[in-house]
């Protein structure tokens, strides 16, 4: 279920730091394409640019697997493994994702 709230501009303005300025609304798993996200999974953490979303998956470009993120608020991750190839995330092992400041 989605849920919208809108606030002010003044509370805007005291947030937008936290939220950032490039803050863009997210409905379904295609909105993701083109931008570079890190999706937690049971085993491991999968960082890349999402470059196709399917029924079944989540295929990422430039990317890697995350051993190590660090801080969650680090300028990099710890322990970042490129891979030599595309990754291929299941959508059903994906508990969540989000964008760190990588």
């Amino acid at each position: 279920m989605l849920k919208t709230i809108e606030i002010s501009d003044e509370t805007w303005e005291k947030i937008k730091d936290q939220v950032g300025e490039d803050f863009k609304e997210i409905e379904n798993l295609q909105d993701l394409i083109g931008q570079k996200y890190l999706f937690e999974c049971a085993r491991y953490f999968y960082y890349g640019k999402v470059k196709k979303v399917t029924s079944d998956y989540v295929e990422l470009t430039d990317a890697g697997k995350v051993f190590d993120s660090g801080e969650l608020d680090a300028k990099s991750p710890t322990d970042l493994q490129k891979v030599p190839g595309n990754i291929f995330v299941m959508r059903n092992a994906i508990e969540s994702f989000w964008k760190p400041k990588w």
